[in-house]
């Protein structure tokens, strides 16, 4: 039995606080009940959706932010909130919790909040890819031998093509979180010179309908993005068996600092392929068009990155054990 946390326990100090919250959730939480429920799953979205979704799927033993104390597990997972995993290191303190693991959604870097995440109450921190692991260490040492990375996955039965379309168009996913990319403009005059239909989308700018409508249309999607934690637009495109060409970047700087990183950490041979620039990109372009039978990304993403995968990965991570009728 795991308990997963993205909010403090609504108890002592964290009662009032945790009450008002929940009150101003209310006209939110209804308004997109319906085919998300955003206020259910707390922190980042995609990521606490995933593993809850994924270990009710695998049947793993599991509850999601009790809201009493009797009912927290030996063994606690912090998906997200400093002020919940200040609240946990207090209950680890006092013998409530056994093992505590951090991540992936908590901070930007392990120094963040006096490096709340190296406190020595945590057992393992957990980070959504390597680079980030690497970055974690370079600012907290401590935390060499007791940070991993781990993915979320994506619902593979939403994010599925359709056979009843042409899929003729290539997407082209520009999400600039920070830091210029650069003009997209000559990769998309370029593309509509091979004869394939364009269509852009901006990160932000679209629902989850819209992004899945863009992708069955669609037969490529080329990113732009200066960096990426794990990239899970990338995950559902290619469950939506869609491939991937990715402009590569290796550096980028936050609040000043400057730091490596990938823009599709989970990118692989039978997912799609990285370009540097447009040159670059006109040849990956032509490998593509030559070889589109070496791409397999929802064959791929069904074995490695489901809800049901990432979430018995994690489970087995954190209590040691294997479930082998389930995962």
């Amino acid at each position: 039995m795991i308990s997963i946390l993205t909010d403090p326990l609504p108890i002592g100090k964290q009662f009032l606080p945790e009450l008002i919250r929940k009150i101003g959730r209310i006209p939110r939480d209804f308004f997109n009940r319906p085919k998300f429920n955003y206020g259910f799953y707390r922190g980042h979205y995609a990521v606490t959706r995933s593993l809850i979704e994924g270990l009710k799927k695998a049947g793993l033993p599991h509850n999601y932010n009790p809201t009493h104390l009797r009912d927290l597990s030996d063994t606690v997972v912090v998906l997200a909130g400093v002020r919940t995993l200040r609240q946990a290191i207090e209950f680890k303190r006092k013998g409530y919790i056994k093992k505590l693991f951090a991540g992936p959604n908590i901070v930007i870097f392990s120094s963040d909040h006096e490096s709340l995440l190296a406190f020595p109450e945590v057992d393992s921190v957990i980070t959504p890819s390597q680079h980030i692991v690497d970055v974690y260490i370079e600012d907290n040492p401590s935390l060499f031998g007791r940070c991993w990375a781990w993915p979320a996955g994506v619902d593979v039965e939403y994010w599925k093509p359709r056979l009843d379309i042409v899929r003729q168009n290539i997407l082209i996913f520009e999400k600039q979180t920070h830091g210029p990319v650069g003009p997209i403009e000559p990769y998309a005059q370029y593309i509509r010179q091979q004869g394939y239909p364009v269509e852009i989308i901006r990160y932000g700018s679209f629902q989850h309908p819209d992004y899945l409508q863009s992708l069955q249309r669609a037969c490529l999607m080329v990113g732009f993005v200066a960096d990426e934690s794990q990239g899970i637009a990338w995950t559902e495109a290619w469950s939506t068996d869609v491939p991937t060409l990715i402009w590569r970047n290796t550096y980028n700087t936050v609040f000043g600092r400057k730091y490596r990183c990938s823009t599709a950490p989970y990118l692989h041979p039978t997912n799609g392929l990285f370009f540097n620039d447009l040159d670059d990109f006109k040849h990956q372009f032509a490998y593509w068009q030559n070889n589109t039978t070496q791409f397999s990304p929802r064959s791929w993403t069904t074995i490695n990155m489901s809800d049901e995968v990432c979430a018995c990965n994690l489970y087995q991570a954190v209590t040691r054990k294997t479930e082998p009728h389930n995962c």
